[in-house]
């Protein structure tokens, strides 16, 4: 089980770090466009739109990242104010509805992709690349959420909240 937990962590973790390269693609190739439009004055047709799959890559690769190291946003007025015994009860149960958040969107995120592949769908731009390929980010990163929502369930208990790493 431990090892499991290990891989699952590194799983997680690796969703995070191509979170970042993402970041880091999305920047260069940004930088990328402005240069080729304002000095050359020829513009990309690839870079606004590979630029927003990768934003988006990001945000779903990186999201159970989020969760498991608690930088989520929390609205926590109601946990501040309740015993140790609510505050655990209300982290199993919102870590729980997250689970359950995560596997619907899954599901349906696998289902979408499936229709846009069995449809050919391509993108509107010249590039004409294939939807489902940009799409396969949500089912990835739901599958990312709900790893990382199980494991919250698993180490259980309390989280105060408020640190950075």
């Amino acid at each position: 089980m431990k090892k499991m937990y290990q891989f699952t962590d590194r799983l997680i973790n690796a969703g995070a770090y191509l979170s970042g390269l993402f970041i880091i693609l999305t920047t260069l190739m940004i930088f990328y466009e402005i240069i080729s439009r304002v000095i050359f004055g020829q513009p990309t047709i690839w870079a606004t739109e590979l630029s927003i799959y990768a934003i988006i890559g990001s945000c779903f690769l990186g999201s159970a990242y989020g969760v498991r190291n608690y930088s989520h946003i929390t609205v926590d007025l109601l946990v501040n104010n309740v015993n140790d015994r609510y505050k655990t009860v209300l982290a199993y149960l919102s870590n729980a509805l997250g689970l359950v958040f995560s596997i619907i969107f899954t599901f349906y995120g696998f289902h979408h992709v499936a229709k846009t592949y069995e449809l050919g769908i391509k993108s509107a731009s010249l590039l004409r690349i294939p939807m489902y390929l940009p799409e396969l980010f949500l089912p990835i990163g739901g599958i990312l959420l709900c790893l990382a929502f199980i494991m919250q369930i698993i180490d259980g208990g309390i989280h105060e909240g408020g640190e950075h790493i």
